[in-house]
């Protein structure tokens, strides 16, 4: 219920007051659409979350997008995850299987 996980998140920002900057100073929440409860389904399977984690966590690198991929017709089709509540927006130009032809925007 992916609802259920931003009801969440936007309770603890709420809570807290200062807005998704101060929460993501600690947490962040990346959706991964199409993706079953913890692989499977449609979407593209995220990748390199353990290693997303441990860098924050030693490095302070907090991570800004979590790439998520899937073999589609002898291909690889690729998206950035974006941290809540931006997401992921195909720039217009080149592959739409290509992360770095997406760039993350808050749509108000």
């Amino acid at each position: 219920m992916p609802e259920g996980s931003i009801d969440y998140y936007d309770r603890v920002t709420q809570t807290l007051g200062g807005g998704y900057a101060q929460t993501q100073e600690f947490a962040r929440l990346f959706m991964a659409p199409g993706v079953g409860h913890c692989a499977g389904g449609d979407g593209p399977q995220p990748q390199g979350l353990f290693e997303s984690v441990v860098n924050w966590v030693e490095n302070d690198g907090a991570p800004e997008t979590i790439l998520a991929t899937k073999q589609i017709e002898g291909d690889t089709q690729s998206r950035p995850l974006c941290p809540y509540p931006a997401k992921a927006q195909w720039t217009g130009e080149g592959s739409s299987n290509d992360a770095a032809n997406y760039s993350c925007a808050v749509n108000d």
